[in-house]
């Protein structure tokens, strides 16, 4: 298990990016203990996210965000094996975008996952200040950018990505007040029909009828979009029409005042601020696919467990599309990704 850390700059442990343990004896908690930790010196201010991921070529790989415009890749099985450069093996840069920050961090979000149709494997990143952009990490020591998303009407900065099993349709968040989840086709992107694709073809927002709120974190389970969103709670979407998403299920885990939110510099309660205050609520969203259960972190209520009426869990083949997610197979791979021998990062 992989945790990201994120202390100022200056401040003790700044470099520290990283903590890796081994969780193999769960769920016997006393078995649980720490194996190596991961630093980055030349970007003091830790890791805001990261994803762990089994690439086609075997290997566990383990991407993180930095505080420059890259995201950084590690080999797990090198730096549990004592590599001098703890198992660093590439970095994935954020373009530069006319007219964009671009001297804000990299990347905020990202996802990788395997395309079984053109036999790549795939990270999506969401480029704080500026866009989205998809690359090809077949070879993670030289990744290739695809695509990107730039240039679309009123995206601030680039918050949350995934893309569905297929890679054709990525869903985006851009984290800030009124802004709707938007729904993107990469296709004229990945078949390089244009430069860069700056019009959603979806949009969806828990109160269409005002917008006033927004979304922080998101699951894919096709046809399912698992939404963290803020002020209106756990919210489940369809986008089997990806031009038309609409709302299957909702759950308010935060049942107080709107726009009443958390502050971020103190971390304490704060007193209504009126409009763009949107930091409570749902915060995070898993869902484990072997029995459907989903979980919310809540900034004011804390941890909530759900299963929502005839979703028992989730394979993409009953659903005709590969079955890739952000849950991995760790022992049988994505659907078409070759199978070398397995890799134990114990």
């Amino acid at each position: 298990m992989a945790v990201c850390a994120q202390f100022g700059a200056g401040k003790p442990d700044s470099d520290l990016g990283a903590i890796i343990f081994d969780v193999t004896g769960l769920p016997d908690t006393s078995t649980v203990r720490e194996v190596g930790r991961i630093r980055a010196l030349d970007t003091p201010g830790g890791f805001h996210n990261l994803f762990t991921y089994k690439h086609s070529d075997g290997r566990v790989m383990l991407f993180t965000t930095t505080t420059s415009p890259r995201a950084n890749i590690y080999d797990l099985e090198k730096f549990l094996g004592g590599d001098p450069k703890q198992g660093f093996i590439g970095q994935i840069p954020r373009p530069e975008v006319a007219g964009y920050g671009n001297t804000r961090s990299g990347y905020h979000d990202m996802y990788v996952a395997y395309d079984p149709a053109n036999k790549r494997d795939v990270f999506y990143g969401a480029g704080l200040g500026a866009g989205y952009f998809v690359y090809d990490v077949t070879r993670p020591e030289a990744p290739k950018l695809l695509t990107s998303l730039t240039g679309v009407a009123g995206m601030a900065s680039g918050h949350a990505f995934q893309a569905t099993p297929d890679g054709r349709y990525a869903v985006a968040q851009m984290e800030y007040q009124y802004a709707p989840i938007r729904i993107f086709d990469l296709k004229p992107g990945l078949d390089g029909a244009v430069k860069t694709i700056s019009r959603p073809i979806g949009a969806w927002a828990a109160k269409p009828d005002g917008w006033k709120n927004a979304s922080h974190n998101h699951q894919i389970r096709w046809p399912y979009v698992f939404v963290a969103s803020f002020d209106d709670g756990l919210q489940v979407l369809n986008i089997m029409d990806p031009t038309n998403p609409y709302t299957v299920g909702d759950w308010d885990t935060n049942d107080g005042p709107d726009l009443q939110g958390i502050n971020l510099s103190t971390g304490e309660r704060a007193e209504p601020m009126g409009p763009g205050n949107i930091y409570n609520g749902a915060w995070g969203v898993q869902v484990r696919n072997a029995d459907g259960l989903i979980l919310i972190a809540d900034f004011k209520t804390g941890f909530w467990a759900f299963k929502m009426d005839g979703f028992d869990g989730w394979n993409g083949h009953q659903w005709g599309v590969p079955n890739i997610s952000s849950a991995q197979d760790w022992d049988n791979g994505p659907d078409g990704a070759p199978q070398p021998a397995k890799v134990s990062v114990r």
